[in-house]
């Protein structure tokens, strides 16, 4: 599961038009679910009915309450537009009679949005009719064992449209970590398969100055950092640069600047469980190719291909190794080109990059995190709520209408224009605020487009769609769909590429095979374990401990609650398998 950041921090104005769409099925894809019959043999049109929900919407208008963080581009609105009253809460409320009621909303600074829901949870606190929550298991835990919520699995059969059916049904395993007693707790908001898979982001025109060509395996990316570092890829007759931008203070398998990639080389994939050869599940970081792993880093920090301060950074930190020109490599999603890649541009106007795949051990090994189900948030249902429906409704809306519009629709360019688009006189589409202030009157630069505020994050996402788009354009074929168009006007040639790479390599990805609640052992020993194992690992790096620490670490883990946790991970593991 990745943390709020990195989905929200993710998204610039530009990238996020397109990440507001999504439907392999075009636009209306089967109507409301509730004038069909449920799956269970339920009559569901009898049920909307009861609700007041006909024809799509609601004859006396219903209120769901919520609460909401927003980053710091999710707080600039359209001048006279707050989060309780903009173009997208004055749709729903119009089309769908859904009025949107917020109990509070923080600035999601330093976890604000979880410190404040915790705090609630703590307290007793009640909840509202929704909470949306995308970030750590510990608090899905919190909000599931708060007794507050109810079981999903009827109001899916009942009302959900076959488009969410659909993502629901590609991959079972998406309903895992949120599954207590054969009941689902929670609605999954679907995102886009291979989205957070990786590829290696290098510097073209450094590599390009030294005379090399990109790296296939560990040691011939270790002969790039090192002209990197001592080649003087920039040309300014200075040594000042590194060679892979890194940032592990979250850890040693993360979103972006991750080098996850260094210990798939040699077989494993630190901070989650592993399925071993004996078809049991294993905590990846305590595997000996973990200590492999950890001697090569060491050895990239002794040489400088990697900073100094790099167990100080987190992943945006470590971002800024890149983006200021400091660094040539950088590991990390598709879509680096519409966040952060831009201040790499800013900072040096000259500088190019491209994706390419991910390298190898110089055995042949290889292997980066990924492959999970397309899945990046919750949504809470109160079990007091009055109209619980709603929020099935609610997304259903986006799935019709906005997901992958028809060509016809209101939404064939995207939301609204003058708020994630504009037309120029050419009749091409623009997402550019900065360049083109006119054309979207009342809107600063980095203001977040209307979908950013839907309770499901960006409105509805399918699975596929997203991929396959992009190989189709990566190919060359035109952009025919609207959805299809606003990708291609919104997104650059090298995320498109880059995401060819992806599912070229889709058959590398290691899975996380451990989805479900914390553990009872979890829950007591975690927080110890985990900074037993990463301090260790850097103490290792950094050179503060002898390699043959790990050994040690490995030992006392397994007696601090390791051993026990791995006990109750494969339990649960031979159920749900």
């Amino acid at each position: 599961m990745k943390k709020w950041v990195s989905t929200l921090l993710v998204l610039t104005f530009a990238a996020s038009i397109a990440a507001c769409s999504g439907n392999n099925n075009g636009g209306n894809n089967g109507g409301a679910a509730t004038n069909k019959p449920s799956d269970n043999g339920g009559e569901a049109t009898s049920k909307a009915e009861e609700s007041g929900f006909v024809d799509g919407k609601y004859t006396t208008p219903v209120t769901l309450t919520t609460v909401w963080g927003l980053n710091e581009n999710g707080a600039i609105f359209k001048e006279g537009e707050s989060i309780e009253n903009n173009i997208l809460t004055k749709t729903i409320k119009e089309r769908l009679g859904i009025e949107i009621k917020y109990n509070w909303v923080v600035t999601n600074t330093n976890d604000a949005y979880k410190t404040k829901l915790r705090l609630m949870l703590s307290s007793g606190e009640k909840m509202p009719d929704v909470v949306a929550y995308r970030g750590d298991l510990e608090t899905v835990n919190m909000l599931i064992d708060s007794g507050q919520f109810m079981p999903v699995g009827d109001l899916v059969d009942q009302y959900a449209n076959e488009t969410y059916k659909t993502g629901l049904e590609l991959d079972p395993a998406i309903w895992l970590p949120i599954t207590r007693d054969g009941k689902k707790m929670a609605l999954p908001i679907l995102d886009y398969a291979y989205n957070g898979d990786h590829v290696m982001w290098v510097r073209q025109d450094w590599l390009d100055n030294v005379g090399l060509k990109a790296p296939t395996n560990i040691a011939e990316l270790e002969t790039v950092m090192d002209a990197f570092v001592n080649g003087d890829p920039d040309k300014d007759g200075q040594k000042n640069t590194i060679g892979l931008a890194t940032g592990f203070k979250n850890g040693f398998n993360n979103w972006m600047t991750d080098i996850g990639f260094v210990f798939g080389a040699h077989g494993t994939m630190p901070g989650q469980w592993n399925l071993n050869a004996e078809g049991k599940l294993e905590h990846a970081s305590v595997n000996p190719a973990a200590k492999d792993a950890l001697a090569k880093l060491k050895d990239w920090m002794d040489k400088g291909y990697i900073s100094q301060d790099s167990a100080l950074y987190d992943e945006t930190a470590g971002s800024e190794l890149f983006t200021k020109g400091e660094a040539g490599i950088m590991f990390g999603p598709n879509w680096l080109p519409a966040w952060p890649f831009p201040d790499l541009k800013t900072n040096v106007p000259s500088a190019t990059f491209k994706a390419y795949p991910v390298p190898g051990g110089n055995d042949g090994k290889i292997g980066s995190a990924g492959g999970n189900p397309p899945s990046n948030g919750y949504l809470f249902i109160n079990k007091d709520a009055k109209n619980p429906e709603a929020v099935l409704h609610y997304y259903n809306w986006f799935f019709e209408n906005t997901a992958n519009p028809q060509p016809d629709s209101e939404f064939a360019n995207g939301f609204k224009e003058g708020y994630d688009y504009a037309l120029l006189p050419d009749g091409s589409l623009t997402a550019d605020i900065a360049k083109y202030p006119e054309l979207f009157p009342g809107l600063k630069d980095k203001a977040a487009p209307p979908l950013f505020y839907a309770l499901t994050y960006e409105g509805a996402r399918i699975p596929s769609l997203y991929a396959d788009t992009h190989i189709k354009l990566a190919s060359g074929a035109a952009a025919e769909t609207p959805y299809e168009k606003q990708e291609f006007n919104t997104r650059t040639k090298e995320n498109t590429d880059a995401m060819k790479v992806v599912v070229d390599q889709k058959g590398i990805r290691m899975k996380n095979y451990y989805m479900g609640p914390l553990t009872e052992t979890m829950q007591s020993k975690n927080e110890l374990l985990n900074k037993l194992l990463n301090e260790t690992f850097s103490k290792i790096i950094y050179g503060q401990q002898p390699l043959d620490s790990f050994d040690t670490m490995v030992e006392n883990w397994n007696k601090s609650g390791g051993e026990q946790i791995t006990k109750e991970v494969n339990e649960w593991y031979d159920k749900a398998k």
